[in-house]
């Protein structure tokens, strides 16, 4: 199961309801301070909240996402609306069903960034809203129900609210549904529709898994718009993931050193995509003395001699902890020794410092790797290459076209309009807005010698 929509509403620049179009290969494009960023953030945030790894806007040090995004009011729109509240959401697919995930994100007193105030999981035939209650609140209580419509809302202990994942609640409900337990507290006859409700989706599912467990097995990683600038020695240290790659030099040496039946595999798939691109023809670690705390070279033959990643051009390091962290993990799932389950990169200018070769040739790869399966991207890019590349792939029957996705972020007035372009077998755009593009074929007319 994989997510198929990205909603956002009354988000920054986003005014009305904003549905994103998520495929295995995503292209954000759209002019400077248009949102792309936001979207990506929102997206990761969300994620993380969902699987139950908390909720922060403003990620200290940055070493999960990225992204720092402010106070309540950085993020909610600017509006006349008193009410200030914002709603990010998710659309997946379960079953044949279609499930969405909202999120309704408010300002709590005393307090400066954003909580949520209630999730909600709208099924096909009904809709299930959990609410954070106050001080109040003990447990988790069902106060409304419309039985007809399978409308149910539950008031949670703030505590458990915050500290568990949505997903969380629902295996509760599932078990007082199988149990008939007191988990769940209000009228016997409120506790039996909803009781009667969930057994009726337990009985219709097609498989054993439930609609919730994607997000225990769903991991997002998102890359920094810069990335770590290289050393012309590095020193072994602890090895943490973070959007800027910092750690790769070290994963990399310890592959080399301790796996290497994954670095061969790695070193084959990262000289292959270096010989595509025309970025290098081949790659090793260098080691200085036989400790393993030892420090060591990252070393690239470009076109001479073998060189010092910090003399072998700065597309190479910029590329390179992207490169890593895609290849390895397609790797870790074929080798089937890890079930990693569902991946999301949101890549940020991946194009940085790379020749329009280069740039082609990345697209490329995405598009063969988020055809395997497992892996998703969402690229924030201004690339004209990376995006005729991924439609040459469509035409060559690389990908297809219904797996490739392109949202275009256009400004009006104060607000942001997303527009969602999709594609045919030969690669032709779909509903493409009037002034998409409007900027190249101006300039494209002016080179002509056409008055503006």
């Amino acid at each position: 199961m994989s997510i198929t929509q990205f909603t956002m509403e009354e988000v920054r620049c986003f005014a009305d309801k904003q549905t994103l179009e998520i495929r295995p290969l995503t292209f954000l494009v759209g002019e400077n301070s248009t949102g792309k960023t936001t979207a990506l953030a929102c997206f990761h945030i969300f994620a993380n909240f969902l699987c139950g790894r908390g909720l922060d806007f403003n990620e200290k040090p940055l070493n999960a996402h990225p992204y720092s995004m402010g106070t309540f009011r950085n993020i909610v729109r600017n509006s006349k609306n008193k009410e200030k509240v914002y709603k990010l959401g998710f659309s997946s697919e379960h079953a044949n069903d279609r499930i969405e995930w909202i999120g309704e994100f408010t300002e709590r007193k005393g307090r400066t960034e954003p909580i949520v105030s209630s999730t909600s999981v709208k099924f096909p035939d009904g809709e299930i809203v959990f609410q954070s209650g106050d001080e109040q609140n003990r447990g988790m209580q069902l106060i409304t129900f419309n039985q007809e419509e399978n409308i149910y809302k539950i008031i949670c202990e703030a505590d458990i609210f915050d500290r568990y994942p949505v997903g969380s609640h629902l295996e509760i409900l599932d078990d007082f549904s199988i149990k008939s337990t007191s988990l769940l507290d209000g009228s016997s006859e409120e506790k039996m529709a909803l009781g009667k409700y969930l057994a009726e989706r337990s009985n219709n599912r097609s498989n054993k898994h439930d609609p919730w467990d994607m997000w225990s097995s769903l991991h997002v990683f998102s890359s920094a718009p810069i990335r770590s600038k290289p050393e012309r020695t590095y020193d072994p240290m602890k090895e943490i993931s973070d959007p800027e790659g910092s750690s790769i030099p070290m994963l990399l040496k310890r592959l080399a050193t301790s796996r290497k039946e994954d670095w061969e595999v790695l070193k084959e798939q990262l000289v292959d995509f270096g010989n595509r691109s025309g970025l290098f023809q081949d790659i090793k670690i260098k080691h200085f003395g036989n400790s393993s705390g030892g420090p060591f070279q990252l070393q690239f033959k470009v076109r001479g001699p073998t060189t010092n990643v910090i003399d072998a051009g700065y597309g190479v390091s910029q590329i390179l902890p992207i490169l890593v962290q895609v290849l390895y993990t397609s790797i870790i799932q074929s080798s089937q020794r890890k079930q990693v389950g569902t991946n999301y990169f949101l890549l940020q200018q991946p194009e940085i410092h790379l020749h329009p070769r280069a740039q082609a040739e990345f697209s490329s790869l995405l598009a063969k790797l988020a055809n395997q399966g497992n892996q998703s991207f969402i690229i924030e890019t201004h690339s004209d290459y990376l995006i005729d590349r991924a439609r040459i792939d469509i035409r060559k029957g690389n990908i297809k076209p219904e797996d490739v996705s392109l949202i275009y972020f256009e400004p009006k007035g104060n607000v942001v309009k997303v527009h969602n372009i999709g594609f045919d077998k030969m690669a032709n755009m779909i509903g493409v807005p009037p002034h998409y593009g409007k900027f190249f074929l101006k300039e494209t007319n002016r080179l002509m010698g056409f008055e503006d």
